[in-house]
């Protein structure tokens, strides 16, 4: 496994504002595609991107989109 890598305090805010954004973009995509093992892998997705940000410290928010 390769070691932690140290981010700048701006560095850490960009990568959580990506997350973020991921997060809100996920729920359509899941909803307009219509296979469904592409669904299941962009369900995969927002799970991992959730998970990442509450270990980040960021609540998870579940917009209606």
């Amino acid at each position: 496994m390769t070691a932690h890598p140290q981010l700048t305090e701006a560095e850490w805010a960009l990568l959580i504002d990506l997350l973020q954004e991921e997060r809100r973009a996920l729920p359509s995509e899941i909803r307009h595609t219509s296979r469904k093992l592409l669904r299941m892998a962009l369900h995969e997705r927002l799970a991992m991107v959730d998970a990442l940000l509450m270990r980040l410290g960021r609540p998870v928010t579940h917009a209606a989109g």
